[in-house]
């Protein structure tokens, strides 16, 4: 399907492309029926000639239906127009955080900026878990920030509900490689929301170090995407701490259990992923320990005041 900027679709009037990526092409729009902004994505039309992939981008819409969290973007009409599927998402005005990390120095956050990111992030997926749903593409391109800083999750479109039987081909592998969980990889049929617990331990890597734990041609990776996977597999990531000497010693511990090869050893849910970010930052900072305070109505203060203002007046009578 060709679109152009003011060509109307159904209810739907094109404004102009927003990103473009392996999965098709996000525009704006705006709804006339209910006079609000949208963003229609357009799925590429290679990946349609699959049917199983249509009836997954069916589920996409279902699994939506379900997510009801300010942390979740939601998706409010999917349709198919000249052979192509159209999923209409609520336009968040702002940014991804692909391009935020992309627009700063070594492509890093500062840890309290980082924490609140991720604290976003594993909240909206704690809710989603809990209605047995993971998401298994957790990456930067797939977090919206809106205008107030706050993270959103897109693209559940490649999402698994726990239990249901995979419609894709057998042995095919969906996700990106650098976020990839090595169950992911190695057993793409069986699992569950500690997957994502360590794709969003690879995001909160990259955004305190300003690169994904493994990367082609760095600490022992190859060149390719066969290289990656295989890292992920067999590699342990380089600690962040050694990245980044100024992180918090306990952050690293964190990031580290979060990153675990075997899914038993990982922290366990995204909600627990959670709750020990929050620890870290209710830990004071050296720099911030206060000295003790000198307080006078202490008794034994008193006392030691008294005694030095009669030694006072004692040496000054014999000197007189």
């Amino acid at each position: 399907m060709s679109l152009r900027a003011g060509k109307q679709i159904r209810s739907y009037v094109v404004d102009e492309v927003l990103a473009r990526g392996g999965m098709g092409v996000v525009w704006r729009a705006r709804d006339t029926v209910r006079n609000r902004p949208v963003a229609i994505k357009v799925i590429a039309n290679d990946l349609l000639l699959n049917p199983e992939f249509r009836a997954r981008i069916r589920d996409e819409a279902e699994r939506h239906g379900r997510l009801n969290h300010p942390g979740i973007v939601p998706i409010l009409d999917v349709f198919e127009a000249e052979n192509d599927t159209c999923i209409v998402m609520a336009l968040i005005e702002g940014t991804s955080l692909d391009r935020l990390l992309d627009s700063r120095e070594n492509g890093r956050l500062e840890v309290p900026e980082a924490l609140r990111i991720a604290g976003d992030i594993l909240e909206s997926l704690d809710y989603a878990h809990q209605q047995g749903i993971i998401h298994r593409d957790v990456k930067p391109s797939n977090v919206l920030l809106d205008r107030s800083g706050k993270a959103m999750l897109i693209d559940f479109g490649i999402a698994l509900a726990v239990g249901e039987e995979r419609r894709t081909r057998t042995g095919q592998m969906i996700g990106t490689p650098h976020y990839m969980s090595p169950e992911q990889i190695t057993h793409p049929r069986k699992l569950d929301h500690r997957s994502d617990v360590y794709s969003v331990g690879c995001v909160v890597y990259e955004m305190l170090t300003g690169h994904p734990p493994f990367v082609k041609g760095r600490n022992g990776v190859g060149n390719t995407d066969f290289s990656i996977h295989e890292a992920h597999v067999k590699l342990s990531p380089v600690s962040a701490l050694k990245e980044v000497p100024s992180l918090p010693v306990a952050l690293d511990d964190i990031l580290m259990a979060a990153l675990e090869k075997d899914p038993s050893r990982r922290i366990p849910g995204c909600g627990e992923f959670l709750r020990q970010l929050k620890r870290v930052n209710e830990v004071p900072r050296r720099d911030a320990v206060q000295p003790p305070r000198f307080n006078i109505r202490h008794p034994l203060v008193k006392w030691a005041f008294i005694i030095l203002i009669l030694t006072l007046l004692v040496a000054a009578l014999i000197w007189l």
